[in-house]
């Protein structure tokens, strides 16, 4: 049995596990379709209120009340 590697975030506009960080904190760009997106602190879809981690090792970004992505394209 072989399992999949992890090559990282999946792209919310491509779908493709290449979403990287950026030098700027919050901010990322997917290497495949080339979008820029952006680290909220307000959930889009259910408008919950966080704190952005901005720890790469650790950092969340789906939101803790909905699941929903806290990416916005920038």
């Amino acid at each position: 049995m072989t399992t999949e590697p992890n090559l990282g975030p999946v792209c919310p506009n491509c779908g493709e596990p290449w979403l990287r960080p950026t030098s700027l904190p919050g901010r990322y760009r997917c290497v495949y379709c080339l979008h820029r997106f952006e680290l909220r602190s307000v959930c889009p879809d259910c408008g919950e209120h966080g704190t952005i981690v901005r720890m790469s090792n650790s950092m969340e970004m789906q939101c803790n009340h909905c699941g929903g992505s806290l990416l916005a394209e920038s």
